[in-house]
């Protein structure tokens, strides 16, 4: 019987990882990928959060290939991959007595698939959501379309070693109450193990013959939910990134927790150290919403909405109207704050927002929308790595309100190839508590020479709520062209872009537990 075939990145190491097999999940990257698919840089940015957290002498441990004591197994259709992370770590823990450690080593597993000929290719590191872990069907199915793929279990995930991924890890800032260590939290170690293997991909490319057809100059990062925070991060920090992928993810953070039922303040109240239920401040606990210091610092260092503005690879993002997490309008107003760090010449951002979608973005039983999604992820990367097709431009609506209805000019520009279809989508409210969604309509637009035009009766019924109206309709344009692109406006609502201070009020679906949820924070 043939052996497994080790590789370790350790002369002479007789070390054996354990291995488990893994049960069959569902995931949201599995489905979306169903059909899909250096030395340190000298630049420097300002030395404020976040980016004070990743100085460049953190970079240089980050990009440190001789660290990596990495081994691999091969496995039927991938490869089980080791590598150190942080051999150094310091976390707090997520239960009483939550004491402080220092010195850990964290050390992570994950799953890398790559094309059987051709090559090199360029390599993707995939980021999974909240207590989950990396796939091996997610690294194979990247592989089959042109890509090297590397699913990681974060620490303390799967087989990882650390921290565990928990609330309370995540706003675990402090080694001493009240003083930022934001290098303490769980979403600090994440998205450090996500440029480690990063690293990983430049180390393997050196070795002889690159078996594993990797191209160190053509790396990427996408994720979902909490891996698409992953991709925030790595992306707004490591400029070895040539293209990125959010999905399922928004910033803005602060402003989302006033909304009753939010995810965050649900969070907070519930699944972190007592603090907001008591009043009472402990180490890294949030005791008052308005002015903890706890709060302060997870939010400047954690929110990816304070990444947004570095971002270095092309970013697409890929988010559903109603995501009961990552709730509009932050979605607006995350998307207006990404911008270049000015290390990609094809930089650009796009959005696609998912009439409909709730925080898995798709239908998992719709063909059509899962390959809708596996197509725009698909074109993303081409246009990012391979000279592909540039997508069509970030459409932008005007409303007319008339006696009778409703006109809507959409100016809609076309990227590499010709524009095939332009839809206004149209609700009247945003209920994200229904397990399928049917709050939005769509019109088809026309083109008259210089805009897509079209019109919506006042009075008219969308699918689900009442008749819209000047004064309560919520609306994006979606635009599809010739080379598989799906991009979208911004949402918008009555006459402009939506935003928060506008009285607008997303119906939120309760967490996903029996516990009420607590009233909205309050700040005078």
């Amino acid at each position: 019987m043939n052996q497994p075939t080790n590789i370790s990145g350790k002369r002479g190491s007789k070390r054996q990882e354990s291995t488990m097999k893994l049960a069959p999940r569902r995931s949201i990257l599995c489905l979306l990928l169903l059909a899909l698919l250096g030395s340190p840089s000298s630049r420097t940015f300002a030395q404020s959060a976040p980016l004070d957290l990743w100085s460049s002498n953190t970079q240089l441990i980050i990009r440190d290939k001789s660290t990596l004591n990495y081994s691999i197994t091969a496995r039927i259709g991938y490869f089980e991959v080791y590598f150190d992370s942080n051999n150094n770590a310091t976390w707090a823990d997520a239960v009483a007595p939550y004491a402080i450690h220092t010195g850990g080593k964290i050390r992570i597993h994950g799953y890398l698939a790559s094309p059987i000929v051709g090559g090199p290719y360029p390599a993707i590191v995939i980021g999974h959501g909240h207590h989950g872990h990396g796939s091996p069907e997610e690294a194979m199915l990247v592989a089959a379309y042109g890509y090297v793929a590397l699913s990681i279990d974060g620490p303390g995930q799967g087989l990882s070693t650390g921290p565990p991924d928990t609330e309370q890890g995540w706003i675990s800032v402090e080694k001493i109450m009240n003083v930022p260590a934001p290098y303490v939290s769980y979403q600090y170690h994440y998205a450090y193990a996500g440029m480690r293997a990063l690293t990983l991909f430049e180390k393997l490319s050196g070795l002889f013959l690159n078996p594993f057809r990797i191209d160190r100059t053509r790396l990427g990062v996408m994720g979902a939910s909490m891996g698409g925070q992953f991709t925030y991060y790595i992306n707004g920090v490591d400029d070895r990134v040539k293209g990125a992928v959010g999905i399922a993810v928004a910033g803005d953070w602060e402003h989302i927790a006033f909304y009753p039922g939010s995810w965050l303040h649900h969070g907070l109240y519930y699944y972190t150290r007592d603090g907001l239920q008591s009043g009472r401040d402990y180490l890294n606990t949030v005791s008052n919403y308005c002015t903890d210091p706890t709060l302060t610092t997870f939010l400047n260092y954690f929110d990816p909405i304070a990444y947004a503005p570095t971002q270095h690879g092309p970013l697409m993002t890929i988010v559903g109207t109603h995501d009961q997490y990552f709730t509009v309008p932050a979605i607006n107003s995350t998307y207006d704050r990404i911008a270049t760090a000015g290390t990609s010449s094809r930089f650009l951002k796009r959005i696609m927002m998912k009439p409909n979608g709730k925080h898995g973005v798709v239908d998992e039983n719709s063909f059509s929308e899962v390959y809708e999604l596996i197509q725009n992820i698909d074109s993303w990367f081409k246009y990012c790595f391979k000279n592909g097709s540039r997508p069509p431009g970030t459409p932008t609506i005007r409303m007319e309100a008339k006696p009778t209805k409703m006109l809507f000019h959409v100016t809609a520009p076309a990227g590499g190839s010709a524009i095939k279809d332009v839809k206004l989508y149209y609700a009247s409210q945003i209920d994200t508590r229904p397990s399928t969604v049917h709050d939005f309509g769509y019109v088809s637009l026309l083109w008259n020479g210089l805009e897509y035009v079209g019109a919506i009766p006042l009075g008219k019924l969308p699918p689900a709520g009442p008749p819209v109206t000047p004064d309560n309709i919520i609306y994006l344009a979606s635009v599809r062209d010739g080379a598989n692109f799906t991009v979208t406006s911004k949402l918008y609502y009555r006459s402009g872009v939506m935003a928060f201070g506008q009285g607008f009020l997303p119906i939120i679906e309760p967490y996903g537990d029996s516990l009420p949820a607590p009233p909205p924070p309050y700040c005078p």
